[in-house]
């Protein structure tokens, strides 16, 4: 019982953190693919729409942040996740 529960919080653990990493890399790659298209335009559009367009959407910004909690969730699930499992090796 014990080891399909540690199974189990390790999969999610695992879970979390794949997600984070591709959330935060999804937003960062989308951010500079854009911000290397725009970066060609500098001299031929005008500066204020070039300043818009090469800052980071709303959208990217919430993936990093997404990403950010679910990578940290990942992190602190799995050291809270390691400390019970051994403690509870070490009494039982």
């Amino acid at each position: 019982m014990k080891n399909s529960s540690a199974r189990r919080v390790y999969a999610i653990v695992g879970a979390l953190v794949l997600l984070g990493i591709g959330f935060v890399f999804t937003a960062l790659f989308s951010y500079f693919i854009r911000y290397s298209q725009v970066d060609s335009l500098i001299g031929s559009i005008d500066n204020d729409l070039y300043l818009r367009l090469s800052q980071m959407f709303a959208a990217e910004k919430a993936l990093l942040t997404l990403g950010g909690i679910a990578f940290s969730a990942g992190i602190v699930l799995a050291i809270f996740g390691t400390v019970r499992f051994r403690h509870h090796t070490a009494v039982g």
